[in-house]
Formats: structure tokens, C-alpha cells, sequence
């Protein structure tokens, strides 16, 4: 596999989609609502981007396209391309030339014509970011596993607490501690530590965060 997981701030940055239809609708809006500046291409737009055009949020360029035709205008200053339009032939023809420029490129319709996959994602508990994609084989089957670990995870209270707990832990820790390999084992020696998961198991957030200062050395507050 090439592919390497990540999640990428994408404030900021200039994205190109070209296509104006549902599925360029969905990415156009995701990359907006995320503060990207975006450009959607085609000779046709949905409603809902015409609705966010006027308000704003996205760029239009209404412009009927062919494979073969220059698009170095389109592509200039831009950070990710995002392919979408109904032609195979037109939706290769983009990809191959962004992939050229060295930019990074998400064709919707073909996963393996492009760098970039967008995952089905979810936040099943606040601050935990779940991403699931099986590259390009199925959508169906991301989005089913996206939907079932969603689930499972919701109704992990213990899962919830831990993160509630050793965030703010870690807050405290690095307040105190400045260096980060000195840190390091201090997330392991608290994790391991019995009465730690004993307090979190139980959803004790105040003991277990105690707990955790304790046995990292620290005084509540990271003081």
C-alpha cells in the first residue's frame, strides 16, 4: 500500500473541483466548511452551490471543458484538485495533468487515478475522529464500516472517559514536563497503572485524573 493515513489542516489552502454535481457539491462544501478556499469548474452548477456562491462560501467558474483543452489557469495556485465530473475521459485527463504539476489530487470517480482518498468520516465521541475508506473498492462497504464502528465506539463510556481524562492530562503534563521523551513513558506508567483504569472504568474523571498526576509526579494542575 502507498497510501499512508492522515488528517491534514486544510485552512487555508486553494482547492480546485471540477464537476458541479452532487458528488462535487459534497467535497466543494466539506473543503469550505473546513476554511478552504475553494473553486468549483463546470458548465453546470447544483443549487445548493449556487446558494453557497452567493453567500460566500465557494468560487464558480462556469466553464464547459473537454479533454485536451488548457486548464494551466484552472490549476495555477492550487493545493488540492478535487475530479468529479460524469466524464471518465475528462476526469482522467484532469487528474493526469494536476498529478504532473506535483499537486495533490482526489478523483472521486477513480481512486486509483489520483494521490488523495477522502475517507468516510465521523466523531462518535467529541475529539475522537474516526476515517474509514477501502481505497476505491467499495464505498458502500466504508460508509457500512464507517456506521458500525461509529456505533460501537458511541457507546464506549469507559473509551470516553480515557480521552476526557488524558486530555486534560496531558495538558497538565506538558505544562510541567518540557521534554518530550521525559513524557513519553509517563503516558505509558500512568496508562498501565491499576487504579488508573479502575478510576476510569468507572467514570470517575476527578479520581482518575488525580490518579494520573499522582503517579506522573505532579501536583494537581500541572504545578
Amino acid at each position: 500500500m502507498t497510501f499512508v493515513p492522515l488528517f491534514v489542516d486544510v485552512k487555508g489552502m486553494r482547492v480546485v473541483v471540477f464537476g458541479g454535481g452532487s458528488v462535487g457539491t459534497r467535497r466543494a462544501l466539506m473543503f469550505a466548511n473546513a476554511g478552504a478556499s475553494v473553486v468549483v469548474v463546470a458548465d453546470s452548477f447544483t443549487q445548493e452551490l449556487e446558494v453557497s456562491a452567493r453567500a460566500g462560501k465557494v468560487e464558480l467558474v462556469r466553464r464547459r471543458l473537454s479533454p485536451g483543452d488548457p486548464i494551466d489557469d484552472l490549476l495555477r495556485r492550487a493545493n488540492l484538485v478535487v475530479v468529479a465530473t460524469s466524464d471518465p475521459e475528462l476526469n482522467h485527463y484532469v487528474a493526469s495533468q494536476a498529478l504532473a504539476k506535483g499537486l495533490l489530487v482526489n478523483n472521486a470517480t477513480e481512486a486509483g487515478e489520483g494521490n488523495v482518498v477522502v475517507p468516510f468520516s465521523a466523531e462518535p465521541i467529541e475529539g475522537l475522529h474516526l476515517a474509514v475508506t477501502t481505497l476505491g473498492l467499495s464505498g458502500v462497504a466504508a460508509r457500512w464500516a464507517r456506521d458500525r464502528a461509529s456505533r460501537c465506539l458511541a457507546e464506549d463510556r469507559e473509551l470516553a472517559t480515557l480521552l476526557r481524562v488524558m486530555s486534560k492530562f496531558k495538558a497538565a503534563l506538558k505544562a510541567s514536563v518540557k521534554d518530550p521523551k521525559a513524557r513519553l513513558p509517563l503516558y505509558f506508567k500512568v496508562e498501565s497503572d491499576p487504579v488508573f483504569r479502575d478510576l476510569v472504568a468507572r467514570g470517575d474523571e476527578e479520581g482518575a485524573l488525580r490518579r494520573a498526576l499522582e503517579v506522573a509526579g505532579l501536583e494537581e494542575g500541572g504545578q
